[in-house]
Formats: C-alpha cells, sequence, structure tokens
C-alpha cells in the first residue's frame, strides 16, 4: 500500500506565529479549519491510506470519526512522532509514505497524484515550502528510507540526508503545496490566491482578516 501521514499539533498550542493578529481562540479556530479541510484532503485521496498522529484528543477523535486511522503522539517533538508513525506503516506493509502537514489549505488531490508520479522514478521527493527553505511534503520509498528531518532548512536537510545514501531525489515545485499558513503574511497570501473548491479555512480568515 501507498500511505499517507497526516502530523497535526495540538490545537490550542497551534499557530502562535499568528498571535499578533489573532488571539488564542481565534488561532484555534484557524487551526482547526486547517486540520478540517486537511481531512477533506485525506477523503479526497482515498487511494492513500491514511494515518494522523496527534496529541490532541479531539484531533484523533475527528480522524476516526472520518474512517481514518491514529497514532497518539508521545510529546517527543514532530520528527519522533514522524519516525514513530512510518515505523509502525512499515510494519503494516507499507511501500511508500507521503507525509504532508495539516497547514497547506490550497493542497488539491491532483497535486499529491503529482508527487505520487514523481516518486514513481525517485526514492524521495520533496516539495518545498514557499520562500523559507522548509518542506511541505516528503515522499519515501520505503517509509524508513530515512529519518524525518523538519525544521529550520529542513529542504537542505532532506536533500543532503539523500546524497549521503546515494538516493535518487527530486525536488518538485507545487505553488499550491508550497504555502502554508504560519504568519499573517501567509493569511495575505492565502487570501489573494483563487480558491480551489469549499475551504472552511478561506471561510473563516476572511472573517477574521476582512480586506
Amino acid at each position: 500500500m501507498d500511505a499517507g501521514l497526516l502530523p497535526v499539533k495540538r490545537l490550542d498550542r497551534a499557530k502562535a506565529r499568528l498571535a499578533g493578529s489573532f488571539g488564542p481562540a481565534e488561532r484555534a479556530q484557524v487551526a482547526l479549519a486547517l486540520f478540517e479541510d486537511a481531512l477533506g484532503l485525506c477523503s479526497a485521496t482515498s487511494w492513500l491510506r491514511w494515518l494522523v498522529v496527534s496529541d490532541d484528543d479531539d484531533v484523533l477523535a475527528r480522524a476516526t470519526s472520518h474512517g481514518l486511522a491514529t497514532l497518539r503522539d508521545e510529546g517527543t517533538g514532530l520528527n519522533d512522532a514522524l519516525s514513530m508513525a512510518i515505523a509502525t506503516l512499515t510494519a503494516r506493509g507499507a511501500r511508500s509514505v507521503t507525509v504532508v502537514p495539516s497547514d497547506i489549505p490550497l493542497a488539491y488531490e491532483e497535486d499529491l497524484r503529482d508527487l505520487l508520479d514523481t516518486g514513481a522514478t525517485s526514492d524521495v521527493v520533496i516539495v518545498p515550502s514557499e520562500g523559507d527553505g522548509g518542506t511541505n511534503a516528503l515522499y519515501l520509498s520505503p517509509p524508513d528510507l530515512l529519518e524525518p528531518r523538519f525544521g529550520p532548512a529542513s529542504l537542505k536537510a532532506h536533500v543532503d540526508a539523500a546524497a549521503e545514501r546515494q538516493l535518487r531525489c527530486s525536488i518538485l515545485a507545487l505553488p499550491r503545496l508550497a504555502l502554508d499558513i504560519d504568519t499573517i503574511e501567509d493569511v495575505d497570501a492565502f487570501l489573494d490566491r483563487p480558491a480551489y473548491g469549499s475551504s472552511r479555512t478561506r471561510a473563516l480568515l476572511r472573517t477574521l482578516r476582512p480586506r
């Protein structure tokens, strides 16, 4: 099987970099809307076997109600949670894993198809984030090919790790996946872009950030 992996931070602790523009309750609302849109992406890409990893009981319950498998994050950091989830998927027979964050509201089914199509001739596929040297999606086949290194400068970290192992590595620019919501500038950039289908995040941000 080809697996999808969706890590989700506790909703009441997410989006701290929006604190200058939104209050705690509003940031939690944004995090929830982003997660609900991510669940929609999971439903639209049922050809991936999804696993949601989180330390938030509400997130795990919502994922279960959508028919998705879940795994509790033990709270030792994102990369530890991903490594644990990847080990679980490997044990379940996954031949590949596609890791996507829960805060890329423009992501569309075709984007993930492009990612897996590129993976047909690559061991590692990395989708860069927009402008900050991060990683907004990571494909690995097999799933435990290398340790995830999300965080500052993770694009370079993943490329370097692949090079050290002499793996076939592709950097795939996907504009919709490149935009994540971390700062108020990201919010404005998101609201300026065309909508693709329904979006709880867009509807909420239009009320919180009138243009």
